[in-house]
């Protein structure tokens, strides 16, 4: 059980028709993506839709450990919206949808990591989350003057694990434990408005922070004595989001441009928490580097060019900061960069009811290296206190081993250690319309 951070559509999209546009869409998305990227529009689509497709990727970073690559390379993903035959006042305004998104190995997969151990906290197990987002739309306005007002709501569902372990022992001196566990629903809220005039549009999207929580107590009697542990972690952590759009249309091509501000200083880290009561000494806790994250504000920009009936073209940038502050001098190798993304995509209308949306995004880590600081315990100096932004001589000089001068460590990231690396996304989505 360890952290990691989020969902599959944070890092690849929520389908083939938004990647194209770079995601920059919280203004202009249509069908079951905007339960992801603003709920709002969901109900100013010009009709009901059904979705489903599947993207892949290709990645390597770099580890002084050598390359690493996203596990998991697959996901699909499915969704609809449709528009209920209601009369009076919610006629033509009141709007359902659901969107699912499914690694296509485990549904979930959370690895653990030692506090040297080198990794990408940004990327690690993205991909590995079952995504599913019902919700609703109410058009709440619809005026020559004013425009046309929307607001939506979207449910991010997945389940937690808590529960304990009692171990004692048995007849045979043996441990024998007693497990009990319990998946348990979690829900995090998205929530848009949406606002559409002429060939004016805007919106703005609240997604909450999500996570995973996992829980574990474990009561344990050992020789009359009593060793209790508690050991919690939150895993494919999101943090909360906020996200801004405008777009314009003329003629046939569409400007839009997103900001995206998360706010990943609320996060804890990506290590478990180990907490024990143990006899005669009291509460015991394990000491978590310290790492500290910051707030992001990135961009997105797209442009959709509609080039005939049968064609339009998309093409998207965007930019997003680092969230890791603290930099890697000491015992922890957390790698994350600042992130540049190109997109492009392409839509065939295969007929009046059938298109097919394709699209490709590269994004690049801006490479960033950190060197460790290091203090060397000398044949004649005190032996200094232990901290986490700077590495300790693992083995002390002894004056009579000259095997032991100079600095010796296990860490991985020493002497230095470099962010940088690449993924390669591709996929497709058939657009249905009834």
């Amino acid at each position: 059980m360890a952290p990691s951070a989020a969902n599959p559509v944070d890092l690849f999209g929520a389908g083939a028709e938004s990647g194209g546009s770079g995601d920059a869409v919280t203004a202009t998305c249509v069908g079951a993506e905007c339960l992801y990227f603003n709920p709002g529009f969901l109900s100013l689509d010009s009709g009901p839709r059904l979705m489903v497709g599947v993207t892949g990727q290709f990645s390597s970073f770099s580890t002084p450990l050598g390359t690493v690559s996203i596990k998991d390379p697959f996901y699909s993903h499915v969704g609809a919206s449709v528009l209920p035959p209601f009369g009076g006042f919610l006629k033509d305004r009141l709007w359902f949808g659901i969107y699912i998104a499914a690694p296509s190995r485990e549904i979930s997969w959370v690895r653990m990591h030692t506090p040297s151990e080198p990794f990408y906290p940004y990327y690690e197990n993205r991909s590995q989350r079952l995504m599913i987002i019902p919700g609703l739309s109410c058009k709440i306005l619809d005026s020559p003057v004013l425009g046309q007002w929307a607001l939506g709501l979207g449910v991010n569902y997945f389940a937690g694990f808590d529960g304990g372990m009692v171990g004692t022992e048995g007849a045979t001196r043996a441990m024998e434990a007693r497990v009990a566990f319990e998946l348990k629903g979690l829900f995090g809220l998205n929530a848009g408005l949406a606002w559409r005039r002429g060939p004016w549009s805007a919106g703005i999207t609240y997604r909450q922070a999500f996570g995973v929580d996992f829980h574990t107590v474990a009561f344990n009697h050992v020789a009359g004595t009593d060793i209790d542990m508690e050991i919690t972690s939150q895993a494919l952590y999101s943090p909360h989001t906020f996200q801004w759009g405008g777009a314009y249309r003329a003629g046939a091509t569409t400007f839009s441009l997103d900001v995206v501000e998360q706010l990943w200083s609320y996060w804890n880290g990506p290590y478990v928490d180990l907490r024990s009561q143990m006899p005669m000494v009291g509460e015991l806790s394990g000491v978590i580097p310290y790492n500290r994250f910051r707030n992001t504000l990135g961009f997105r920009a797209g442009l959709v060019h509609r080039h005939s009936d049968a064609l339009t073209f998309r093409g998207g940038l965007g930019f997003d900061p680092s969230f890791v502050v603290t930099a890697q001098t000491g015992i922890t190798n957390l790698l994350d960069a600042h992130k540049l993304t190109f997109s492009g995509g392409v839509s065939w209308n295969l007929s009046r009811s059938l298109t097919l949306h394709a699209f490709g995004r590269l994004q690049f880590l801006l490479p960033v290296t950190h060197r460790k600081k290091t203090t060397e315990i000398t044949c004649s100096a005190e032996v200094p206190d232990e901290s986490s932004d700077h590495l300790l001589d693992e083995w002390p000089c002894d004056p009579d081993d000259p095997t032991t001068d100079g600095f010796q460590t296990s860490n991985p990231g020493y002497p230095s250690v470099t962010a940088s690396g690449f993924v390669f996304m591709t996929g497709l989505t058939l657009e249905v319309l009834p």
